[in-house]
């Protein structure tokens, strides 16, 4: 009787034993909640050929992102996508109103940064991408496109998304080829996960304003020299700039369109806040935006920049 009693106890034990250890995956003997990642990113991408798949899933995997793929109702096919004929993406992307349909749902609630990848069609995005957009709610998350193409660099894509939508967070973004090593791959991850410095006050004749910055090496930059006060002075009814002492890092675009509120740099050391919008020729680097800006007037103005 003795025995029997010990050895019940044994088995209840082991049993508290391993119900209380963490569940083991029989095949690998990794733990399965090792394997649940609570990470904020993804991957969300749109692949008619395959080439775009190949770059977001190494992106995915090296970031430890989850991944989502962007899947047409109505599938491309090649003869979709013959460009010398009058094929169906040729008509999509000729046509500003198109948003062909996506058939899965997306949930992008729970993160923060979104890996968005396209291939480059005409120069720009495909309009499907457009589709997201106008479907799910990406406001405040940061939004950071790569693309695949023959040649053409991801620059106009990007701004033709920022266009498309000023109140979005989106990043510079980089083209990958499918040679690419892992090295380039994390170097891009790496760039756009280091800890930013998103807002700034903007301090303008004693009124107080917030700008929404960029990530990149120009704002890290112009970050070493705040807090600091400035007089801008008055140009063409729509800006006010300064020339600093220092030079900044640079990576100048043309945005085609000027938005009140941009905070900009010319060539390597010549600040601008723009306080009307129009279109432009000219090549800047983006700083940030205002928004809200109120009319800055035709005088020379004082504007303190403070973390």
């Amino acid at each position: 009787m003795k025995r029997k009693k010990i050895l019940l106890l044994s088995i209840i034990i082991s049993i508290f034993i391993i119900s209380g250890c963490e569940k083991k995956d029989i095949l690998t003997g990794d733990s399965i909640n090792d394997k649940i990642s609570d990470n904020k990113s993804v991957v969300i991408y749109f692949s008619a050929t395959g080439t775009t798949e190949e770059i977001a899933k190494r992106i995915a995997n090296q970031s430890n992102s989850d991944i989502i793929e962007i899947i047409p109702k109505q599938k491309y096919t090649s003869s979709d996508l013959n460009y010398n004929s009058d094929c169906r993406a040729n008509k999509e992307q000729n046509d500003d109103k198109s948003r062909p349909e996506i058939e899965n749902k997306i949930d992008i609630s729970k993160y923060d940064n979104v890996y968005l990848g396209y291939p480059i069609w005409w120069g720009t995005y495909p309009k499907i991408i457009l589709t997201l957009l106008d479907t799910y709610d990406f406001s405040g998350k940061n939004i950071i496109p790569f693309c695949t193409s023959g040649s053409t660099d991801i620059s106009k894509s990007v701004t033709d998304l920022r266009n498309y939508n000023q109140d979005l967070n989106i990043k510079d973004g980089k083209r990958f080829s499918v040679n690419d090593s892992d090295d380039v791959i994390n170097k891009f991850i790496e760039d756009n996960t280091n800890e930013e410095i998103k807002t700034m006050k903007v301090i303008i004749n004693g009124k107080e304003y917030i700008a929404k910055l960029e990530n990149n090496e120009t704002v890290k930059d112009f970050a070493k020299l705040i807090p600091t006060e400035l007089q801008m002075n008055e140009l063409n009814g729509n800006e006010k700039y300064v020339y600093l002492d220092t030079k900044l890092a640079t990576d100048p675009y043309n945005p085609q369109k000027i938005n009140k509120g941009d905070i900009m740099l010319y060539g390597d050391n010549c600040l601008v806040i723009f306080y009307k919008s129009f279109d432009t020729s000219y090549r800047y680097t983006k700083i940030g935006h205002i928004d809200n800006l109120s009319d800055l007037g035709d005088k020379n103005i004082i504007v303190k920049f403070d973390k």
